[in-house]
């Protein structure tokens, strides 16, 4: 099990580069949360109609990963620990080789869950483009 616990998350900032998506979570207080198997922060968007989009995220467990899921194509991408930056403050995940795959965003929110329940849902997201 990482060392890392799950936090609040206080502010999401997702960066769109050229061949590259960084998000990261800043993070808060500690949640208080018994029995804690895994956890992470994740954030989705879709086209203005509600179509298309991805999920992107990052996850601690017994190891820590990051994965892409693209809703298009219903195909995911797994990204090793090496890709996430996690302290107390924020969490930053490194998408490489990956794009946001929109011309518009429609919706872009993010959340925070333990053991997959939502602690956090319906965040607001600053996207860099």
């Amino acid at each position: 099990m990482t060392t890392h616990a799950p936090r609040t998350v206080t502010s999401v900032l997702s960066e769109v580069g050229i061949d590259s998506v960084s998000v990261t979570w800043g993070l808060g207080e500690p949640v208080h949360a018994n029995d804690v198997e895994f956890f992470g922060y994740g954030v989705y968007y879709y086209d203005p109609t509600g179509n298309g989009g991805k999920r992107l995220g990052v996850r601690f467990g017994d190891a820590t990963t990051a994965w892409v899921f693209d809703n298009a194509s219903a195909t995911q991408a797994n990204y090793a620990a090496s890709a996430v930056t996690a302290t107390n403050e924020a969490v930053t995940a490194h998408f490489h080789d990956a794009s946001l795959g929109l011309e518009a965003v429609g919706t872009i929110e993010a959340y925070a869950h333990v053991n997959g329940h939502d602690t956090q849902v319906d965040l607001p997201v600053t996207l860099l483009r």
